[in-house]
């Protein structure tokens, strides 16, 4: 066989053999890089499960630098406007939250669990937002014109009874709670100092002797106009929000809001106590099954 034979032969595995080596090589990266993805990934949906959404959003970060997707792309969109919507909603931004929360459930090539949580998530907001309006927010005016007046003792009691919500432990409300701590330690310094004053203190807020039932009296009364009809007398009293011994959930009382509106009566005026207290005094098991005559009971004088 002549050399330039050979040496053909030669040259021609070394290109094949390189050729492989070449392919190989290639295809194990792309394996380490489809390896790499997948994890990312896997650890962002774990941190989803556990609503830690900064490190979701991390993960899927991470997925996103490895190879750039559209799925990367979206569930890392979702993870931050989880975040976003969380914060709005804490400082009582409602629109700009609902709006963040939008954006989560109708996200294209979205993470299915983050959706649903999306949509759960809105759902809380809407309640603390109901909650703020309907409740919280006449409590607060009440108390801030009281203050206007320099009427202090009446203000702290005012703000007594955001401290007295059921719910005011939540994170959502924790800036009301905020303003309520605050407003209390303002207005006793802002009151008179002295027995006098400590005593009065005591009685507004349920904590004097049986001679000052009056006062505590007459400052329920003129809290009433916040609530509507809410709490007017015996079990119903301001602040009861359980119905059979049970506490009423905020789904309830979205429910009952609903139900309200689909019999004919402004909604959107009724506090969350005073659909709590129709919902008592209508004795029904369920919020859907209230009349028009159980709403017209309640509301008789």
């Amino acid at each position: 066989m002549k050399k330039t034979t050979i040496w053909t032969i030669v040259a021609a595995v070394v290109v094949v053999l390189g050729g492989s080596f070449f392919f190989v090589k290639q295809n194990s990266t792309n394996n380490q890089v489809e390896a790499s993805y997948n994890q990312a990934i896997t650890h962002g949906k774990k941190a989803v499960a556990n609503k830690n959404y900064a490190e979701a959003s991390n993960k899927f970060k991470q997925a996103l630098n490895i190879k750039k997707t559209k799925q990367a792309a979206a569930y890392k969109s979702q993870a931050d406007n989880m975040l976003v919507t969380i914060k709005y909603a804490q400082d009582g931004k409602y629109d700009q939250a609902l709006k963040a929360i939008n954006q989560v459930i109708t996200k294209s090539n979205g993470y299915p669990v983050l959706t649903k949580q999306g949509e759960k998530l809105k759902s809380l907001v809407e309640d603390v937002e109901d909650d703020y309006k309907h409740e919280i927010k006449p409590i607060f005016a009440t108390a801030f014109q009281a203050e206007a007046d320099k009427q202090y003792l009446k203000a702290i009691d005012q703000y007594q009874k955001v401290l007295n919500l059921p719910y005011i432990g939540d994170k959502y409300y924790q800036k009301y709670k905020n303003i309520a701590q605050a407003g209390i330690k303002k207005d006793k310094k802002a009151a008179t100092n002295g027995k006098s004053a400590i005593q009065g203190y005591a009685a507004i807020s349920g904590n004097g002797s049986s001679s000052n039932n009056h006062a505590k009296s007459n400052n329920a009364q003129n809290s009433i106009g916040a609530t509507g009809n809410a709490g007017k007398t015996g079990e119903g009293s301001m602040g009861n929000h359980q119905v059979n011994g049970k506490t009423v959930a905020k789904n309830q009382i979205a429910q009952l809001r609903k139900r309200v509106g689909k019999l004919g009566y402004d909604a959107m005026s009724w506090s969350p106590q005073d659909l709590i207290d129709l919902y008592r005094s209508s004795k029904r098991a369920n919020p859907n099954l209230i009349t028009k005559k159980d709403v017209q009971k309640y509301l008789k004088p």
